[in-house]
């Protein structure tokens, strides 16, 4: 079983690199076209801005998953507090011992782990990103538009389709390792009954 710290700090270095940054630029033009056509689609009312954003939210998304697995990248447990801890290994690295910013980690961390409690979700940190970069975007195209529907159809030949599951394919299509169309439907699909209990969904 693979060091949890080991491959949370693998998992940020890569997320950091010039690669990643690499590919996020490469992979933002045609993730916010396929936005754009979804908003136009649903009549959305979100503005530029906020469908840019979107759009580099999900491209980085997509860049660290494709990455992360076409260099075996081990993906850690997905905590809120990884670029947190992250950002804290950094300046220790850079700090002598009886630098005062080594005291203020030390009783940060130790103030963190008296409240905060283990994070509910199962998925790694990178399959989590891009599953709420989905949903983000998903909810974005269909601000002040269309109604939200995270439904799919079944053909015959048990072959699956419809609008959530088609926009996923189209971001599929961006990158060399993607993940199932179908479980990354399915976990986004529960995200949003997670972060929404009260709000039904058809």
């Amino acid at each position: 079983m693979p060091n949890p710290q080991r491959a949370r700090d693998a998992r940020m270095k890569l997320r950091n690199s010039p690669e990643m940054r690499d590919l996020m630029v490469s992979n933002f033009p045609k993730v916010l076209l396929i936005l754009q056509e979804k908003a136009a689609i649903t009549c959305a009312i979100c503005t530029s801005g906020e469908l840019n954003a979107a759009s580099r939210y999900l491209a980085k998304a997509l860049a660290e998953y494709d990455l992360r697995r076409c260099k075996q990248v081990p993906d850690a447990r997905y905590s809120p507090l990884d670029e947190v801890y992250w950002e804290e290994d950094q300046a220790l690295k850079k700090a002598s011992s009886d630098d005062p910013l080594v005291q203020r980690i030390a009783l940060a961390r130790s103030l963190r782990s008296d409240f905060s409690q283990a994070s509910d979700y199962s998925h790694g940190g990178a399959r989590h990103v891009l599953i709420n970069a989905i949903r983000h975007a998903w909810l974005i195209c269909h601000d002040g538009g269309e109604l939200l529907n995270y439904r799919r159809k079944t053909t015959s030949a048990q072959e699956h389709y419809g609008a959530l599951h088609d926009f996923i394919e189209s971001l599929n299509k961006l990158v060399q390792f993607p993940a199932n169309t179908d479980g990354l439907h399915r976990d986004v699909q529960a995200l949003d009954v997670q972060m929404h209990p009260n709000l039904k969904m058809p």
